[in-house]
C-alpha cells in the first residue's frame, strides 16, 4: 500500500486502493538523519556518495516512499550567493548575516548563475542524482529548498523583510523576483536530467505566526504560483510546507497550485480538509514535539489514527508529521506513525 504510486494517487486526490490504509511518509528528516549518526552537515555532504548512502539507508529503514535530498541544507543556497554559514549544535547551519546590507539594489551585482560555481550546490545535485539512480524507480525523490518568500528573508534579513512589506514594498518585490529566479536556476539541471520526481518547497517565513494573510496574498502568493507553475510545467510534483497556523490562508494556499500542502501541527485538520478537500492533497500533521519527541510509540500511533479519522475520508491525504522531525527523535516513534497508517 505505502508505495510511490500510492503517494502519486494521493496527489491526484484519489482514494487509496487498499481499504483501511492511507499513504504515509516522513517529512524532511534531514537533520534527524545527520544527527542520528553524529555527523556534521559539511562533513557529510563533502562526499555526495556518503550523503546519498545515508539517505537511502534511512529511507529504506523507515519504509518511507518519499526521500528529501537537501533537507536541512536550505541555507546552502543563499550561502552560494555570497552568504556565510554558522554551525548549529543540533539544528542545520544558519546564515551568519543577511547578504543585503542596505538596499535590494545590491542584487543588481549578483547573477543567479553564480550558484553554478558553488561546490556545495554541485554536491547536493550529485547526491540527488545518486539517490535517484538507486531508488528512483520505487521512491519519490525530492530535492528541498526554501520557497521565494523565505529565501528572500535569508537574503534580505527576516526582520528587515517584515518591515519592508509595510514600508518598502518595491524592495520586497525586487528581492522576490530575484529569489524566484534563483530557485529556477537551482532546480533546472535536475529537471532537465529528470533526476527528481518532486520539488519540496519550505516556506516557514510565510507562517501565520509571522505574517498576516494579507501580507501572504500581497507578496508570497504570486511568487509561489510562479515557481510551482514552472516546476509542474517541467514534469515534477510539488510539495509545499508552511510552518505555523495557516488556517486563515488555506483558500490562498489552494491557489498556489501545489500538488500537496503539508500542514503544520497547529492547523486544524478538519478545517483544512473542508477548505482544501477536492482541490489540493493535504499531508499532516502529527505534532513533532508533543508526540515524536516527548511521546511514546503508543501516543504517536493514537495521534496518527486521529489524523486519519479527521482527514483521510475521500482521499487526497497523506499521513506525516506536522513539521520536520526534531533531531533527537527515537526511531521507534517514527516507525509507530508508519505502522499506524493501516488500521
Amino acid at each position: 500500500m505505502n508505495t510511490k504510486q500510492s503517494i502519486i494517487d494521493a496527489f491526484k486526490l484519489k482514494t487509496p486502493e487498499t481499504s483501511g490504509c492511507v499513504p504515509v511518509t516522513i517529512f524532511g528528516g534531514g537533520v534527524w538523519m545527520v544527527r542520528r549518526l553524529k555527523r556534521e552537515f559539511d562533513e557529510l555532504l563533502d562526499d555526495p556518495q556518503d550523503y546519498a548512502r545515508l539517505i537511502v539507508d534511512a529511507t529504506k529503514e523507515l519504509e518511507s516512499p518519499i526521500v528529501y535530498v537537501g533537507s536541512g541544507y536550505g541555507n546552502y543556497l543563499p550561502a552560494a550567493l555570497g552568504g556565510t554559514l554558522k554551525p548549529h549544535e543540533l539544528g542545520p547551519p544558519e546564515m551568519r548575516a543577511p547578504i543585503i546590507k542596505g538596499s535590494a539594489d545590491e542584487l543588481d551585482a549578483l547573477d543567479v548563475e553564480m550558484i553554478e560555481n558553488d561546490p556545495w550546490i554541485a554536491k547536493l545535485r550529485e547526491a540527488a542524482r545518486l539517490v535517484s539512480n538507486e531508488i528512483g524507480k520505487t521512491h519519490i525523490v525530492a530535492t528541498t529548498a526554501y520557497a521565494p518568500f523565505t529565501l528572500a528573508g535569508q537574503i534580505y534579513g527576516v526582520e528587515e523583510l517584515m518591515r519592508a512589506t509595510m514600508r518598502k514594498p518595491a524592495e520586497v518585490e525586487k528581492t522576490l523576483q530575484f529569489t524566484t529566479q534563483v530557485l529556477k536556476q537551482f532546480y533546472r539541471p535536475l529537471l532537465q536530467e529528470k533526476a527528481i520526481t518532486m520539488a519540496c518547497l519550505a516556506d516557514p517565513t510565510a507562517s501565520g505566526d509571522l505574517i498576516s494573510a494579507r501580507t501572504f496574498k500581497n507578496f508570497g502568493l504570486a511568487y509561489l504560483q510562479e515557481i510551482i507553475g514552472w516546476l509542474k510545467s517541467q514534469g515534477v510534483f510539488t510539495w509545499l510546507h508552511i510552518c505555523g497556523d495557516t488556517a486563515d490562508r488555506l483558500e490562498l494556499i489552494a491557489q498556489t497550485g501545489a500538488d500537496c500542502f503539508s500542514l503544520d501541527y497547529k492547523v486544524n485538520l478538519v478545517k483544512a480538509k473542508e477548505v482544501l478537500g477536492g482541490k489540493t492533497c493535504i499531508a499532516g500533521n502529527v505534532d513533532p514535539v508533543k508526540y515524536f519527541f516527548n511521546g511514546t510509540p503508543d501516543s504517536v500511533a493514537e495521534a496518527s489514527r486521529k489524523c486519519i479519522a479527521e482527514a483521510a475520508g475521500g482521499g487526497g491525504f497523506i499521513l506525516t508529521s506536522g513539521c520536520d522531525l526534531p533531531p533527537t527523535v527515537k526511531l521507534e516513534n517514527i516507525q509507530a506513525m508508519m505502522k499506524a497508517a493501516c488500521l
